[in-house]
């Protein structure tokens, strides 16, 4: 029975990693998306990737890159479901897409471990409830995104992001626990929760997130810190931040523009003229600090938590850096066996 063990335990150790990768709909053109798997592929000799698009293109990318061809298994796809497509019906209408050809593969072969798109949210979130399905338990799956904050090194994750417009209090502890299950396998041993709201004080906000509160209070499974204000989501006050997805997206959406916004203000003050310019030479070393804060997190992944199924969503706007840095955090969520980690906690 011990050398049995032992043969399990070496067979386990060499199991190949099986990835899709959707190489379509990334704004910065599908060869950024096949370089970024190259990369990755370059680093794990106990990875196979499956990349559906272009036939021709991926073939040649991969022989431009000199990579080892059998790492990879091509599905060719000339189609993308777009963001301003219907989501459910795109996928009755369009069943050769990059997208639908990947759900499908996840869906019929249980050795592929997980599914990475850059491609259009509401179908990556229609594919995963309708062909996928949800984990027993889970009331609703999350898509979570990545923000820094002040306190350097420090992210911050918040769910949901827009999965989700309308919430009962009970999916927000789930949210909860999803998110802090994926944080533990960044080495937060205890993750703090904290609940958006308008005001810190129990009792604050509408009826969902007073109810909220309670049940979060209650739930053995979270170390909840209570309510936070959006000003203190970038303050780093709590490691992950949850709300309904409407909240979440308004939230998000808002910031992001006013990073652009401010990023654009600044830019233009520099360039006004010869002096500002000259100016800007003695501070470049702090202005790359400043730069850096938001690298990892533009980087970072937006997996879709409370599926059967490892789905993860990359920025619609992916360099091949970027989608190497995703790849890297998808290898984690799968050696750490994150789903079934999901599905302990939820039914404990």
């Amino acid at each position: 029975m011990a050398v049995l063990i032992q043969l399990f335990a070496i067979m386990d150790m060499y199991k190949i990693m099986k990835i899709i990768v959707d190489t379509l709909l990334d704004d910065y053109g599908p060869k950024e998306v096949i370089k970024g798997t190259i990369k990755a592929a370059s680093t794990r000799k106990d990875v196979h990737f499956i990349l559906i698009g272009d036939e021709k293109l991926i073939s040649s990318t991969i022989k431009e890159e000199k990579a080892d061809i059998k790492q990879f298994t091509i599905v060719n796809s000339n189609q993308a479901i777009l963001n301003t497509e219907h989501p459910v019906m795109a996928f009755k209408q369009k069943p050769n897409s990059s997208l639908a050809l990947a759900y499908d593969l996840l869906r019929k072969d249980k050795d592929i471990d997980a599914l990475v798109t850059p491609g259009s949210t509401g179908a990556a979130l229609a594919g995963g409830i309708f062909k996928i399905g949800r984990i027993q338990g889970i009331h609703r799956p999350a898509l979570m995104a990545t923000l820094p904050t002040r306190k350097e090194g420090k992210l911050v994750r918040i769910l949901d992001i827009g999965a989700n417009m309308d919430c009962k209090a009970e999916y927000l502890v789930q949210f909860a626990e999803m998110a802090s299950e994926f944080l533990k396998l960044n080495g937060i041993a205890s993750p703090k929760i904290g609940l958006l709201n308008v005001g810190k004080e129990e009792g604050k906000g509408n009826s969902l997130t007073t109810e909220a509160y309670t049940l979060l209070k209650e739930n053995k499974n979270i170390n909840f810190c209570g309510n936070i204000e959006g000003d203190g989501v970038l303050k780093g006050e709590v490691d992950a931040v949850v709300c309904d997805g409407f909240a979440g997206n308004v939230f998000l959406k808002s910031l992001e523009e006013t990073a652009y916004f401010v990023s654009d203000a600044f830019t233009h003050a520099i360039k006004k003229s010869a002096f500002t310019k000259f100016g800007a030479l003695f501070q470049l070393k702090e202005l790359k600090k400043v730069k850096g804060l938001f690298k990892y997190a533009n980087q970072a992944c937006a997996p879709l938590l409370g599926l059967k199924r490892l789905v993860v969503k990359m920025h619609g706007k992916s360099t091949a850096e970027n989608v190497y840095a995703v790849l890297l955090e998808t290898f984690n969520m799968i050696e750490g066996n994150l789903i079934n980690k999901i599905e302990q906690s939820i039914n404990k």
